[in-house]
């Protein structure tokens, strides 16, 4: 109670001044006593209440100014007594308030009261303030009003961009159905007996078709880009390996149109770098092959340079320059946008849509960086763009470096032997409702030795299921009565045919078509058209290991739990060759050994989903090359049983240990067969 005693002290010595501070308040104010009798208002009272001259007097009530206000009509139709009545019982409560009341002429006022307490601690009076808040409230309804627009706005553009994602979906579908036949019965023709005319004809055909495939490919590009979900990599990779890529790609052309190609690489650029290799390839691949078409003689110089970073991360710029037709200052500033060229009458003579720069820019962007061009007309072009890398801690052994080339190309070999061997011990169930898409997948399959059989939807696939038994299911998405991922739920739902591995086949080529795939229980996704090496390569990493070693067995029997690995597979692959199989296995063992080295990484993170993704990159690697006991550990870390974080840990760990060990015995009965060999071991990468 003191403080109350100080401050009722504090307003009698100080009234005069305190009364002059109310009197020039820019929002109302009223002091009324317990019987509700207004004994103070200032000007700013009258005038946001609107009351003319003469209205408030010494001694007025609350009762009066409510009777005032209620034939004025603030208050709405009603009794005046009753509006009087009501408002006066309201105020002998003398309790806290804060609302806000719209006045008859569509003012607002917001009024705030506090009642005021004696020494006694009784209440002796009231307090309110009157602020005018309707400019405020009117903003606030504007600014609603336009949040409702701008919401109205987002929902139509989400709209539109999920009936553009729906449009180019079924796009893409419609489009690619046909052409998996084109492609696809092209591809089979070119298997036949043709004379040179008739070769010439349907690799013309195939050609065009892949090329339409590409438009298509960019376009759904964009679009993801556009919509946000084009995702980057960030996977350590070597620079060297991009251009080795490139070249593969563009060097045929190049050559077609005798032009020179050249590299012009700074020596100071990181040897592994951490990024998207894939998006950085397509940005290089896209210049490149535009250089070419654009140059009728010369050369192309590729120029890759570091402009910035430190230890953990680079600023590197490209450029592929050209000795082409050339750009004017008006061409150059319709590059980079999304169905636009330099000049129309580009397009008739060398073809193009205009969209592969578009995403090269986008990319671009999303690796940080920017793109531009340098052009003079007649003269040539130079294409540039940035990109912010990281730079790996990881080194390339220098017997690595040594026989990259050889051993991708050993690698490509011995794998598409692998797979041949293993796809004519396959019994594959091929679900497709389409005649003609039946015919080029079950062709292609037999070509390379598998049995086939066909059901035309999703019923007759089980049908097939429960009476026959099948290595692996090729399941197309749209299909009458039943369709695939509708199917592949009910296959995974049957304990019997849990285990089956079921593959998407589809025209359908977005995101969201491969997601919905993965959650029906799918393994994997082949797009239509048909690329037949991928497709055979997708059906062999999936096929079971009872398929593989049909496939991969020698004729000669061989004792594989008396030695971590069987050389005799490896040599049987690619033809006996002793030179080979001593660059593959070792390629293998150092592949290996960095897998080893991600797995044990993956345990100290606690991350046992990449412990069995891992599992699963190594299977097939050391089945191929003989080291069945390591693959068939590796398959028990893929299909590890799921369960708590730390129960996961606990058996993952004693696994990877034993895989380790493994590595060991194969590297220990690998060595030997090398002169002057290089021990390979977790510091040698």
């Amino acid at each position: 109670m003191e403080s109350t005693v100080q401050s009722e002290e504090f307003i009698k010595l100080n009234f005069p001044r305190l009364a002059a501070a109310l009197e020039y308040m820019p929002v109302g104010v009223t002091i009324v006593d317990r019987d509700l009798t207004i004994r103070f208002w200032n000007p700013a009272f009258c005038e946001v209440q609107g009351f003319p001259d003469g209205v408030m007097h010494a001694n007025i009530t609350m009762a009066e100014v409510f009777r005032y206000i209620a034939i004025r009509g603030d208050y709405g139709p009603g009794e005046i007594d009753d509006h009087v009545a009501a408002r006066v019982a309201l105020c002998l409560k003398f309790e806290p308030h804060n609302f806000t009341r719209t006045m008859a002429n569509g003012r607002k006022l917001n009024i705030f009261g506090r009642p005021i307490f004696g020494a006694d601690g009784e209440v002796n009076g009231f307090v309110t303030i009157y602020h005018d808040v309707t400019a405020e409230k009117r903003h606030e309804e504007e600014l609603e009003a336009k949040n409702q627009e701008l919401l109205q706005a987002k929902q139509l553009a989400e709209a539109a961009s999920m009936a553009k994602g729906q449009f180019l979906s079924n796009m893409s579908h419609e489009i690619r159905t046909p052409l998996n036949c084109v492609i696809g019965m092209a591809y089979l023709a070119l298997k036949t007996e043709l004379d040179p005319r008739q070769r010439d004809y349907l690799e013309k055909i195939r050609f065009a078709g892949e090329h339409v495939l590409g438009i298509i490919d960019d376009i759904l590009d964009i679009s993801k880009i556009e919509a946000g979900k084009m995702e980057l990599q960030h996977i350590d990779f070597s620079l060297g390996h991009v251009m080795q890529t490139l070249t593969t790609v563009v060097a045929p052309k190049a050559a077609s149109r005798n032009l020179e190609l050249q590299f012009d690489l700074d020596p100071t650029l990181p040897t592994m770098l951490v990024g998207d290799p894939l998006r950085l390839g397509q940005v290089l691949i896209n210049y490149t092959n535009n250089a070419i078409k654009f140059s009728e003689q010369g050369r192309i110089v590729i120029r890759v340079r570091r402009t910035g970073g430190d230890a953990r991360g680079c600023l590197l710029r490209f450029e592929v320059s050209d000795q082409g037709i050339g750009l004017s200052e008006a061409e150059m500033a319709k590059l980079f946008v999304s169905f636009q060229q330099a000049d129309t009458s580009t397009t008739r003579e060398y073809g193009g849509t205009g969209l592969g720069l578009a995403i090269c820019k986008e990319l671009a962007h999303l690796m940080g960086g920017e793109v531009g061009v340098h052009s003079e007309h007649g003269v040539g072009s130079t294409f540039w763009f940035t990109a912010r890398l990281g730079v790996s801690s990881q080194t390339m052994s220098t017997l690595i470096t040594q026989l990259s080339d050889a051993a991708s190309g050993l690698l490509a070999s011995a794998h598409t032997t692998a797979v041949k061997a293993a796809l004519q011990a396959a019994r594959i169930l091929l679900v497709e409702d389409n005649d003609f898409n039946q015919q080029i997948a079950q062709e292609m399959l037999e070509q390379m030795g598998a049995t086939v059989s066909i059901a035309n939807n999703g019923v007759e696939a089980l049908a097939l299921l429960e009476q026959t038994a099948f290595d692996c299911v090729l399941m197309d998405l749209h299909m009458p009565q039943m369709d695939g991922l509708e199917a592949t739920r009910r296959i995974r739902a049957n304990p019997q045919l849990a285990q089956i591995p079921v593959l998407a086949m589809t025209a359908t080529a977005t995101t969201e078509a491969r997601m919905r795939c993965i959650d029906a229980g799918m393994n994997d996704f082949i797009s239509k058209p048909i690329q037949p090496a991928r497709m055979y390569q997708t059906i062999a990493g999936w096929l079971p290991r009872g398929v593989l070693l049909a496939g991969l067995r020698q004729p000669a029997p061989v004792v594989r739990d008396e030695a971590a690995i069987d050389l005799s597979v490896l040599a049987g692959l690619i033809g006996g060759d002793q030179q080979k199989v001593r660059k593959f296995a070792l390629k293998f063992l150092q592949s290996t050994q960095d897998g080893l080295r991600d797995m044990e990484a993956a345990l100290a993170r606690g991350e046992v989903q990449q412990v069995r993704e891992l599992g699963h990159r190594i299977k097939s690697a050391a089945r191929g090359v003989g080291a069945f006991g390591m693959a068939d550990l590796c398959e028990a870390l893929e299909f590890l049983a799921p369960g708590d974080g730390a129960g996961e840990l606990a058996r993952a760990r004693p696994m990877v240990a034993q895989l380790g060990e493994l590595l060991e015995k194969v590297a220990e009965e690998i060595l030997p067969f090398y002169e002057n060999s290089v021990i390979l071991n977790s510091s040698s990468v």
